[in-house]
């Protein structure tokens, strides 16, 4: 019985990340990316379908990470929290 009360909290807790991850994609990423992740943005990558999202994510808020649009990115994720970040990290990374 804990175990299905474990196996039901972890499934709860994964479906309400992944719903505030849309939620935050689409307030702070989609009129760049896209709403699926696959539409170039203005440096010419779609974000669909990669990987590593939350380290670019962390090197974009501390100045480590970066081209051309680093400054924009900089400013987009500069009042994200760390939550914030990892929440819409794992949203991208799912994006087919």
């Amino acid at each position: 019985m804990v175990k299905k009360l474990v196996l039901l909290s972890v499934i709860g807790l994964s479906s309400l990340m992944a719903a505030n991850g849309a939620k935050l994609y689409a307030a702070k990423c989609a009129e760049c990316h896209g709403g699926d992740g696959k539409e170039t943005s203005v440096a010419g990558k779609a974000i669909a379908g990669g990987s590593g999202a939350l380290a670019k994510l962390n090197g974009y808020k501390n100045g480590t990470f970066g081209g051309d649009q680093k400054a924009i990115m900089q400013a987009n994720v500069a009042a994200l929290s760390d939550s914030e970040i990892s929440t819409i990290a794992s949203y991208v990374d799912s994006l087919k």
